[in-house]
Parts: C-alpha cells; sequence; structure tokens
C-alpha cells in the first residue's frame, strides 16, 4: 500500500546486492508509450489488465528477469494472478509490508507530492488498490513484515527475513 515503506526496503535490498525490480516502474515505461491523453498511471494499469489480462504487469516483468538471477526480490505485486505469473517461473515467495493508514499518511504527507494532500486521497488510492486485487495478495502472504516504529529496525528485519528466505530451501 502507498506509504507501507516498501521502496524503502527495496532500496535496502537493493544495496545488499539482491536484484530489484518494481512493477509500478515497468508499469511506467509502457505506460510512457501506449497512455492515452490525460490518462492517470492508475487508469491506465486497470485499463491493461482490463484488455490484456491480470497478470499483464507480471508478465512485462518476467522480461526484466535474467536467467542467471538466482534470487529476485519483486516490488509491487498487485493482485494474486501476478502472483501465479511469477510461480510459473520459479519458487515465489510473498512479503507483504503492513503500515497502519494513520502511519502512511504521515508519510506521504512528509514526501510532500501534490497526491498526498489529503487523507482522503489516501483512502481513494487504497481502495483503489484493493479493486486490483492487492487484498488477497495481503492475505495470502507467506511473511507480514510490520513497519510502524523506527525505520532502521524495519530495513534490519526486512534484510534479515530477505537473507532467510533466500537461503532456505
Amino acid at each position: 500500500m502507498p506509504g507501507s515503506g516498501k521502496d524503502t526496503l527495496s532500496q535496502a535490498i537493493k544495496e545488499r546486492g539482491f536484484k530489484v525490480i518494481v512493477m509500478s516502474e515497468v508499469l511506467k515505461e509502457r505506460y510512457a508509450k501506449e497512455a492515452l491523453p490525460g490518462e492517470r498511471l492508475m487508469d491506465f494499469a486497470f485499463r491493461m489488465r482490463r484488455e490484456r489480462g491480470r497478470g499483464f504487469v507480471a508478465e512485462l516483468t518476467l522480461e526484466k528477469l535474467d536467467p542467471k538471477d538466482k534470487v529476485v526480490v519483486i516490488n509491487g505485486v498487485r493482485n494474486w494472478e501476478e502472483v501465479e505469473v511469477f510461480r510459473r517461473v520459479g519458487e515465489t515467495v510473498i512479503i507483504t509490508i503492513h503500515s497502519s493508514p494513520k502511519t502512511r499518511y504521515e508519510r506521504l504527507i512528509k514526501r510532500g507530492r501534490a497526491e498526498d494532500k489529503k487523507y482522503e486521497d489516501l483512502a481513494k488510492r487504497d481502495f483503489e488498490e484493493l479493486q486490483m486485487g492487492i487484498g488477497n495478495v495481503i492475505a495470502m502472504a507467506d511473511y507480514v513484515l510490520t513497519n510502524e516504529g523506527d525505520v532502521e529496525g524495519f530495513i534490519r528485519r526486512g534484510i534479515e527475513l530477505v537473507e532467510k528466505v533466500s537461503r532456505d530451501p
């Protein structure tokens, strides 16, 4: 969910030497080529999944994989069909990051982006994410990492979890 800390953790994991692919970046590449005039990224994402299948963004993400990669962290799965796409090519472990709406809103306000000014805007984004199917992914996650406290502790716990999962068979 927006403001949960997934990008913060992804960056720290990348700095530890893991390959990280951010699905929203993959989607933005396609958005730059195919968006309709004035179309929001979220609307584009809904349209692509409606027209090309709910696993479409995961299919695009697969194009970024290298067969030599043993462990890849993928940030931003939005629905169960995307999980199924990844499971077709290898072992898939889902780690969800949870932060309360209040905490996430406070973080988003600190970012200072225009779309994050009102709590109602965050609630609207949350419901759009839920409509996309992210609730199913969260509910079926293999691990839940809570991010309500200090960033250093969150990053430490996240890296420990990714390292554990990547070496366990």
